[in-house]
């Protein structure tokens, strides 16, 4: 090995730890685990549902008043024979749930984009003490 080369050896060894570093990167943080609202959908009426039956069940920003609800979350159920009450999860982002704000589960039930049942009350969850299951009764619609 003539004095050029090992030159260049010597100096382009320090290097290549540095390079080596440089292509692999830091790995990414982990993403936080996501806020899971579990909880059943029921109504009172003694009706079967139609396999067809969509359930539509919602996680809502409502802390805005005189504006419509933030939609964080939605879970969208094929009835499929089962009979309520039918279980529901939605996930929502941790950094999309502030602990100053207000947020609530709905549901309505559709056959046939025909509006069947409804929430129509309230349910909160996850800020304020509310936790993160609710049970949700629903009103028939009237036709």
């Amino acid at each position: 090995m003539n004095r050029r080369s090992a030159l260049r050896a010597l100096l382009s060894a320090p290097a290549l730890p540095m390079l080596a570093a440089c292509a692999t990167g830091s790995p990414a943080p982990p993403r936080p685990e996501p806020l899971r609202v579990t909880g059943t959908v029921a109504y009172r009426e003694r009706i079967a549902l139609d396999p067809s039956a969509e359930i539509v069940v919602q996680l809502l920003d409502v802390s805005r008043m005189d504006v419509a609800a933030t939609v964080l979350a939605e879970q969208r159920i094929r009835a499929d024979g089962r009979q309520v009450p039918i279980g529901f999860e939605l996930e929502v982002d941790p950094s999309r749930v502030d602990p100053r704000m207000r947020y609530t589960v709905s549901a309505r039930i559709l056959q046939d984009g025909r509006l069947l049942f409804v929430t129509d009350r309230a349910y909160p969850v996850l800020t304020y003490r509310e936790g993160n299951t609710a049970s949700l009764m629903l009103t028939r619609v009237e036709r």
